[in-house]
């Protein structure tokens, strides 16, 4: 995937190419405010995609979990996260 950054002004004055581009390339932008990343765009996909790696990932976790393993729980107060 070719991901490319972009300023959210910029973004917002073609807003319908970049979604374009990204759609028909499935390409990303990450977008700046300020030179610093605040969000990404990514193709609708990829996302759906993510949340289900994420999603078979918590279940799996569970699953570890149910067999005497660390719980997410404990894991977050242990990093403090």
């Amino acid at each position: 995937m070719n991901t490319t950054t972009m300023p959210i002004t910029k973004a917002r004055i073609n807003l319908g190419g970049v979604v374009e581009d990204i759609r028909t390339t499935g390409s990303s932008v990450v977008l700046e405010k300020g030179g610093i990343p605040v969000a990404a765009v990514v193709a609708m996909d990829w996302f759906e995609d993510v949340q289900d790696a994420l999603q078979l990932a918590k279940l799996r976790w569970e699953q570890r979990n149910e067999k005497g393993g660390t719980t997410l729980k404990q894991l977050r107060k242990k990093y403090d996260l």
